[in-house]
């Protein structure tokens, strides 16, 4: 049994040092030790994790919002389109009828 959770462990270490190495540095060289010395292992993870996700929540919004607001432009832009369309329709019959 003892062997399962060390592949694990040793699995969930690989996998976050190859996301983010940066990130898995500081999870597993700095926040664990802390974490183990004050004998606050969900206090203090839990601030870095609700820390570390805050960016990417509101970086998701703002993408999905801009991705309305590109929806909005494009369905202006396509009845712009639809007329530009239409006129030059009609000029190249004048200039071709003249």
């Amino acid at each position: 049994m003892q062997a399962f959770w060390q592949d694990r462990y040793g699995d969930m270490l690989y996998k976050a040092i190859s996301f983010c190495p940066v990130s898995a540095a500081l999870f597993f060289g700095s926040l664990i030790p802390i974490a183990v010395q004050h004998e606050s292992t969900i206090l203090i993870p839990s601030v870095y994790g609700i820390g570390t996700v805050l960016p990417v929540f509101v970086f998701a919004i703002l993408i999905a919002w801009g991705t309305r607001f590109v929806g909005v432009v494009f369905s202006k832009l396509t009845t712009i389109e639809k007329w530009t369309r239409c006129i030059t329709g009609v000029i190249f019959l004048a200039v071709g009828l003249y």
